[in-house]
């Protein structure tokens, strides 16, 4: 059973998880897309850039 979550659409029509991976990991893939985009605007250097992406949400617990 999926719960729609607010503000996060659908995953594509040929979207497949990760192996391994719930259907709640969409939600982090959507959301971190989100603060990738912010990274690379706000970082000139690649260096920092990586630094900020490393700070994503994560494993083990999804949200």
């Amino acid at each position: 059973m999926r719960t729609k979550l607010e503000g996060i659409p659908e995953p594509p029509s040929g979207y497949v998880p990760p192996l391994g991976a719930s259907h709640r990991t969409w939600t982090n893939i959507y959301k971190n897309k989100g603060r990738i985009d912010y990274c690379v605007s706000q970082f000139s250097y690649l260096t920092n850039r990586l630094k900020c992406v490393a700070k994503l949400t994560g494993g083990p617990f999804l949200d």
